[in-house]
């Protein structure tokens, strides 16, 4: 078998593994649902939204949503291909993603050790695989930090049409600031390690006007100066980035691909005894810390940016000065009959399964919106109270929120207050604080983890309407006349088997 050939095959076997995987493993969660829902009103109302919509305790608070593009894409798909739609979006943009990293890894290193290095950004990219707009920027933004690079290490400016990249990026997830910062620091790079053959005042010159351009291009979105201090904001605030989720530090007493990563590079560096240049040195060293601090940026960052920082210092390392055949994926791709068969049958296989057997949406996404959906049809009076991880569902099916995930909407005053008087933190006198600011409030929704449940369980101002292993309803007696109590309670039992029946694994 020939050089190209063995790529070839590696290549497709390579992305082929990690396209299933990353099919097999996508799933919906809570953020989804109100991001389909935004782009839904944009939709409708042709502009967008500027004050909380879809809260009833911050409906007129301002509100920046600095993802529209992708929302509205989102709801687009949705609307037309439902779930599956979804996970075909995200299983393309991911894999597109990869594609862009491994044409460059290949071309710098033997193909099975360019693989190596996919497969261990795979690893790291696994955790925070869901149709969310990260999902549409990841490719965007490894294109950028590629053709960055390249213009780095070839020593001249990239091409002012990148520009339009950062446009898109810039409408579509509100990591677009980093991309300047990449600019900046291949700028530094380009620059100071440019051969003496090299006009550096030229250079500098090149650069400087790009950055420039990048600059001024930030601004070129509906939301102006909001769009931008917004990703400011939402890193700034400290409660927030401390006790939700994604932004916590890993976890390491369970396993993380990260500490892989991490022993990995320890290991190669104290044995290979390998150099690796002192500015690309502080880039790695920034991706880790980033990584460690709040577990989404080994996801979004270092998963696919980590190899192809790595890809040229490990060429000089092993001395390789260049591959045996310049890569393309024209080249690549099947040139046998046989191949291309077999590329088409894997095409539709993969269809056939997210469209007829991929089971998308979690059980607890199910059971929520088969309860709120009987809801609904009831007309509640009021306004809800419920957990934080539920807010999103709510949203979806049409319902005005206490609270959700946009944090940057809540603020840490109001998301402290809540997680504590949730949380029951020095007893009950901070929900019954939260109720006597709030007595609008008529019903809860809660996830059946939530401490404050023993709070509504035992106040007899409120009254169970209904429970499963999921989640709990209950209403608010001196808003609720008895009869429609017991009439939504008569319901929900009606549907539970159904319920149950239909989360069951």
């Amino acid at each position: 078998m020939n050089n190209l050939a063995h790529t070839r095959t590696l290549f497709w076997l390579t992305i082929g593994l990690i396209t299933i995987l990353i099919t097999f493993y996508f799933k919906t969660e809570y953020d989804v649902y109100w991001h389909i829902k935004v782009g839904e009103w944009i939709v409708n109302n042709l502009k967008i939204p500027s004050t909380g919509i879809f809260s009833h305790t911050k409906a007129d608070k301002p509100w920046t949503p600095h993802e529209w593009l992708s929302e509205v894409i989102i709801y687009l798909i949705f609307n037309i291909l439902g779930w599956p739609g979804l996970v075909m979006m995200g299983m393309i943009a991911l894999t597109l993603s990869i594609l862009i990293m491994l044409r460059y890894l290949i071309a710098k290193l033997p193909t099975i050790r360019a693989l190596y290095l996919t497969l261990m950004g795979y690893g790291l990219l696994m955790p925070h695989i869901m149709p969310r707009p990260h999902i549409l920027a990841l490719p965007i933004m490894t294109f950028w930090f590629v053709q960055l690079l390249k213009a780095s290490e070839q020593h001249q400016a990239p091409s002012r049409y990148l520009i339009l990249m950062l446009i898109l990026w810039a409408n579509i997830h509100g990591s677009f600031l980093i991309g300047i910062v990449y600019a900046l620091f291949f700028a530094i790079e380009a620059i100071t390690t440019a051969p003496q053959t090299v006009d550096r005042i030229q250079l500098t010159k090149q650069w400087t006007c790009f950055l420039l351009i990048c600059l001024a291009c930030l601004a070129a979105t509906p939301l102006g100066i909001r769009g931008i201090l917004l990703p400011f904001q939402l890193t700034g605030q400290n409660y927030l980035t401390s006790h939700i989720g994604e932004w916590l530090s890993p976890n390491f007493q369970s396993f993380q691909f990260l500490e892989l990563w991490i022993i990995a590079v320890i290991i190669f560096g104290f044995t290979q005894k390998m150099e690796l240049p002192l500015l690309r040195l502080i880039f790695l060293i920034g991706l880790i810390h980033l990584s460690l601090k709040h577990q989404r940026y080994g996801s979004d960052l270092m998963s696919l940016q980590a190899p192809l920082l790595l890809a040229a210092p490990l060429a000089k390392h092993w001395r390789i000065s260049s591959q045996p055949h310049k890569f393309t994926l024209t080249s690549l791709l099947p040139i046998t009959r046989y191949g291309k068969m077999l590329l088409i049958s894997a095409l539709m296989s993969w269809s056939i399964y997210i469209f007829a057997y991929k089971d998308i949406e979690y059980p607890l996404s199910k059971n929520i919106n088969s309860i709120l959906t009987t809801i609904r049809q009831e007309n509640l009076p009021g306004k809800v109270y419920n957990s934080y991880a539920l807010g999103g569902y709510l949203i979806f099916q049409g319902f005005n929120t206490f609270i959700d995930s946009r944090g940057e909407l809540y603020q840490d005053d109001f998301i402290e207050s809540f997680m504590n008087a949730n949380g029951l933190v020095g007893g009950e006198k901070k929900l019954n604080a939260l109720f006597d600011q709030h007595p609008e409030v008529s019903w809860a929704l809660l996830t059946a983890e939530e401490a404050s449940i023993a709070y509504f369980n035992m106040n007899p101002d409120w009254t169970l309407v209904y429970s499963n292993n999921f989640a709990a309803i209950y209403a608010r007696k001196n808003q609720w006349h008895q009869q429609s109590i017991d009439q939504l309670k008569l319901k929900l039992q009606q549907f539970d088997t159904k319920l149950n029946d239909e989360v069951s694994p």
